[in-house]
């Protein structure tokens, strides 16, 4: 018998046997399914002990703890360990600046020439050390006000 276009074909029942072998493989592909999904897992849960384990390594060989900035630093504190914001610990690293006595005698003009290092970061970096400008520029003159 032929089908035309349009007509309805209605499906063919399974067998039973067909309906046991069906379920057989998708007992199968769930088994593989869930062992797939357990392996994962195990990766992932050593991957992030592996990467804490390097975090806590890292800290425990930093320097020391973290500082607010105030201005009763002692000159050769180091930078590394005073909380900046990131722009700023990088232009001073870049500059080659290790303590703070290094950067209370620095200039407004070589921090401005800093990298990615503008006037609110110069403003920052003095307010937080308690400085006026050396220079006796527009921030010097903001702290007198």
């Amino acid at each position: 018998m032929t089908k035309t276009p349009g007509q309805f074909e209605p499906p063919t029942p399974l067998t039973k046997e067909e309906r046991e072998v069906r379920k057989a493989f998708r007992q199968l592909d769930a088994k593989k399914a869930m062992t797939e999904h357990e392996i994962a897992q195990r990766a992932f849960s050593a991957n992030r002990e592996r990467l804490k384990a390097e975090r806590l390594a890292r800290e425990a060989a930093a320097p020391g703890p973290m500082i607010a900035p105030t201005p009763e630093l002692p000159d050769d504190t180091p930078i590394e360990r005073l909380i900046f914001s990131t722009r700023i610990q990088n232009a001073l690293q870049a500059a080659g600046l290790k303590t703070v006595g290094e950067v209370r005698e620095a200039s407004d003009e070589m921090l401005i020439s800093l990298p990615a290092f503008g006037n609110s970061s110069l403003a920052d970096l003095r307010r937080k050390l308690g400085l006026p400008s050396p220079d006796g520029g527009p921030l010097a003159k903001s702290r007198l006000k």
